[in-house]
């Protein structure tokens, strides 16, 4: 007899998905072994959390019991600081956690979850995972070749036809990896349609435009994803939260694990909300990095036509070369100089995704980016 017969088998959801080729994209699990490596291909936060003195805190006397289920204390603080009742809250094992819940709770497999491509690989993931039927809506392509300028535009029309036969609807604003953001105007005509919303936030704190968290008090079908990773510089922690009403707060709230937050993440969360303005400056800072580092490629634009700049309202730029052959080698240049950014299959081949890092680093992007093209 086979041995493989005795192996107990996944159900067939699983199966499904193990079979299919979306399973988590293999870039999540490289690190390079190498401590002169300067990652910037996972927008993650260059500057340490404004924690202040932690000297008073015994992390062994913090981590011996298990975490508080409510997240109560972090979240009566959230509540204070947003100006959301805490009624509408519900904290995760950051915000990727509490997404996978919501599409398990509200999926089903002869209903869509509709999203919009290219965006965040993790939507369609845990779709998928979860045995839902994902579509998406393509982003079309426009390119100012006098300007350098390349930006992602929506068929909203279209959209708007698929959006009455999905059952979810997922948009991150600002989107990655492009970081465009979708107007207000088009977000309430899709709250309209009485279809379950969900606003991924991940990158807001980012943008020149406004959370739009208060229209959970007006809309009982949105759903406002955060996260403490990005511009609280805790992605180690792993700590993010919902924002809805209170109806579907209750139901994440009793299909979530007790104990689905760890104590450190509750207590480094709840230390970070009472330091609001050493966060903001972080924001800024990186926002004006951003925005130098913009200028920058603008410049080098100028001698050298062979890319496209996306204009971001996140804490990365995506750029976007003539050929996947000029991404690939530029890539494996900046390897060569110790410092890693996102590369892309399929659709975004041609392009290289930057995340926003000290000034310093950016700096040296720029001169890599000069050196290469004159070299090559």
């Amino acid at each position: 007899m086979n041995k493989e017969s005795h192996i107990i088998k996944p159900s067939k959801i699983i199966q499904r998905f193990l079979a299919s080729e979306y399973l988590t994209p293999p870039s999540y699990f490289e690190q390079i072994q190498n401590n002169e490596i300067i990652y910037l291909d996972k927008n993650e936060n260059p500057f340490t959390p404004p924690l202040g003195d932690l000297a008073s805190l015994n992390p062994l006397s913090l981590v011996k019991n298990y975490p508080d289920p409510s997240a109560n204390t972090f979240l009566k603080l959230l509540s204070e600081k947003i100006n959301i009742p805490i009624s509408f809250l519900v904290a995760g094992s950051g915000s990727d956690e509490l997404l996978d819940l919501i599409i398990r709770i509200f999926s089903s497999p002869k209903n869509a979850v509709l999203s919009v491509s290219p965006t965040f690989s993790m939507y369609q993931f845990y779709a998928k995972l979860n045995g839902a039927r994902y579509v998406s809506v393509p982003l079309k392509l426009q390119l100012n070749k006098l300007m350098g300028i390349a930006q992602f535009d929506l068929d909203q029309h279209k959209f708007m036809q698929m959006a009455r036969s999905s059952r979810i609807i997922i948009l991150a604003r600002p989107n990655n990896p492009d970081g465009m953001l979708l107007s207000l105007d088009f977000i309430k005509k899709i709250l309209e349609l009485k279809k379950l919303v969900i606003i991924d936030e991940a990158y807001i704190d980012f943008s020149n435009e406004s959370s739009l968290l208060y229209l959970t008090k007006s809309y009982n079908n949105l759903i406002i994803l955060r996260s403490f990773s990005k511009s609280y510089s805790l992605a180690g922690l792993r700590l993010g939260y919902i924002i809805t009403n209170p109806s579907i707060k209750k139901i994440v709230t009793r299909v979530k694990g007790p104990y689905n937050v760890n104590t450190l993440a509750l207590v480094f969360g709840s230390l970070l909300l009472n330091k609001q303005e050493e966060v903001l400056i972080n924001i800024k800072r990186i926002k004006s990095i951003r925005e130098q580092f913009y200028k920058d490629l603008l410049r080098l634009r100028e001698k050298s036509k062979l890319f496209y700049i996306h204009r971001s309202e996140a804490n990365f730029i995506l750029l976007r070369f003539q050929s996947v052959e000029i991404a690939n080698f530029l890539y494996q240049y900046f390897l060569n100089n110790q410092i890693k950014v996102r590369n892309f299959e399929a659709g975004l081949s041609n392009c290289l995704r930057i995340s926003i890092g000290t000034e310093l680093q950016m700096k040296k992007i720029i001169e890599i980016i000069k050196l290469y093209f004159e070299v090559n």
